[in-house]
């Protein structure tokens, strides 16, 4: 299977959960598979994760989405920083549409508070905090909530697997 094809598949399951989304991740960065509350325990980013963020206006009107290595800076005028720790470093973007845009907090990123900054076209469009830890468990699953059966996927199916 080419990484074109995974990629895609992943975006696909990613997307789905658009419609789904809780209220508290509008303007929040949010654990791609658990959708974790920021506020709670388990709701922090961890390094070298993936991560959601949903906002207005943060990408363009039609899918831009990262098909091969290596995964770029900015996608389709998005780009997204993370300050910590006196520390600035860009995340990798996996893929960036209207109100969504996911990307992959980079594994050096520094432990503790800072700032979450995502641009498009230039232009500052959302600023919120985030707490970085090293591991942060997150599963996808068929509710799209993070809890209840769970979801594997690959480049063209998903099945559930009852817990």
């Amino acid at each position: 299977m080419s990484m074109k094809h995974l990629l895609a598949g992943l975006v696909i399951v990613l997307l789905s959960a658009v419609s789904s989304a809780p209220l508290f991740s509008q303007g929040a960065a949010v654990n791609v598979a658990s959708f974790a509350n920021p506020n709670l325990p388990n709701g922090d980013l961890a390094q070298g994760g993936m991560f959601t963020v949903f906002a207005s206006n943060i990408g363009p009107a039609s899918l831009a989405q990262a098909t091969s290595f290596p995964l770029p800076t900015e996608l389709g005028g998005t780009s997204v920083q993370v300050a910590v720790g006196g520390q600035t470093l860009d995340c990798i973007m996996v893929f960036s549409v209207g109100g969504q845009a996911a990307a992959i907090l980079p594994s050096a990123t520094p432990l503790g508070n800072g700032t979450m900054t995502v641009r498009f076209n230039g232009q500052v469009r959302a600023t919120f905090s985030v707490t970085v830890v090293a591991h942060s468990f997150g599963i996808f699953s068929i509710n799209q909530q993070g809890n209840g059966p769970g979801v594997v996927t690959d480049a063209s199916a998903f099945l559930p697997i009852p817990f």
